[in-house]
C-alpha cells in the first residue's frame, strides 16, 4: 500500500511538473520574437479590479480591457455611449458569411458561435467620430434652448457625455473581423494602433414586417484580463483609485500580443493630471 502511494505522489508531482513546463513553455514562445502588437494603453482602456488599492494587495494584479464597437448617430439624445461590447455594424449578413457562417436557416442562426480574429483600433477614425457625435448631442440640445427644466436636464446631460467621451471612454474600437490573422496585418499594418485579438461571434436574427435582418454581436476576448507582473506591481502602488476616477491621477501600460495573441505588461508609468495641479 505504501508503495502505490509513493508510486502516486510521485505520478502527481511528476505530472504537475510537466504540466508547468507545458505552460511555461506557451508562454515563451508566445512573446518570441517581434511583438504582433505592442501598445500604450491608459486607464481608458484598462480597467483596474474593483478592489484596487483597498485590499493592501503588493502581488500581482489584472487589469480588464476595454474596448467598444461604433454607434450609429440614429439615438440622437443618448447621454452615453456605452455600447462596450455590442454588435458593431460593420458586422452584418455578408460580413457573416466571410467569417463562415451558414445564414440559410433563420431559426437556427443564432446558435451558431465560432472564434475569429478581431481588429481592434486605438484612437482612430471611430473614435474621433464618437467625439463628433457627442458634439452634435450637445449642439442639438442647445439650440432648443432652455424655455423648459427637461431642456436645461438634456444640455446638461449632453455636456457630461461629451466630457467622458473626451476625458474618459475607452479609445479602443473594434473595426474589422476576419479568419486570417495574416491578412488582417496586411490590411492593418500599424502594430502600434491596430490590435488583433481573438474573440468569439455569435450571430442574431431579427424579423419585422416580414423582413429579415442579420448581425453579429461580439463576445468576450479570448484574453480579456490581462496580468500585472509583481514586478512592474510596484510602479502601481502609487495610484489613488479615487483620484483615477475622478480624473487627478492616470496610467500609462505598454502592451504586446505575441505569437498565440496573448497579451503581456512591459511597462507601467502613473501620471499627474492637469486636473491634479
Amino acid at each position: 500500500m505504501k508503495q502505490a502511494q509513493k508510486w502516486l505522489l510521485t505520478g502527481g508531482v511528476a505530472l504537475v511538473v510537466a504540466v508547468n513546463a507545458f505552460v511555461l513553455a506557451g508562454v515563451a514562445w508566445n512573446r518570441s520574437g517581434v511583438p504582433g502588437s505592442a501598445l500604450t494603453l491608459t486607464q481608458r482602456e484598462l480597467s483596474l479590479p474593483y478592489a484596487f488599492g483597498l485590499d493592501g494587495e503588493r502581488g500581482g494584479v489584472e487589469v480588464a480591457l476595454l474596448w467598444r464597437a461604433p454607434m450609429r448617430d440614429d439615438n440622437a439624445d443618448a447621454a452615453y455611449d456605452m455600447h462596450y461590447g455590442r454588435g458593431p455594424d460593420w458586422l452584418g449578413a455578408d460580413k457573416l458569411r466571410e467569417l463562415g457562417f451558414d445564414l440559410k436557416d433563420e431559426r437556427d442562426a443564432y446558435r451558431q458561435k465560432r472564434e475569429v480574429y478581431v481588429v481592434l483600433e486605438l484612437a482612430g477614425a471611430d473614435w474621433q467620430a464618437a467625439l463628433a457625435q457627442a458634439q452634435r448631442r450637445l449642439d442639438r440640445a442647445l439650440a432648443r434652448g432652455d424655455a423648459e427644466k427637461q431642456d436645461i436636464d438634456a444640455q446638461k446631460s449632453a455636456q457630461e457625455a461629451l466630457k467622458y467621451e473626451q476625458q474618459k471612454a475607452s479609445r479602443l474600437f473594434a473595426v474589422d473581423a476576419g479568419l486570417d490573422a495574416a491578412a488582417l496585418r496586411q490590411r492593418y499594418p500599424d502594430t502600434r494602433r491596430h490590435l488583433i485579438v481573438v474573440a468569439t461571434v455569435t450571430p442574431s436574427v431579427m424579423v419585422i414586417d416580414k423582413k429579415t435582418t442579420f448581425s453579429g454581436h461580439i463576445g468576450e476576448l479570448a484574453v480579456a484580463r490581462i496580468s500585472v507582473p509583481h514586478a512592474l506591481r510596484g510602479a502601481m502602488d502609487g495610484i489613488d483609485r479615487s483620484a483615477l476616477d475622478s480624473g487627478r491621477a492616470a496610467f500609462e501600460m505598454d502592451v504586446a500580443w505575441g505569437r498565440r495573441f496573448e497579451p503581456w505588461v512591459t511597462a507601467v508609468r502613473p501620471q499627474r493630471t492637469a486636473a491634479a495641479e
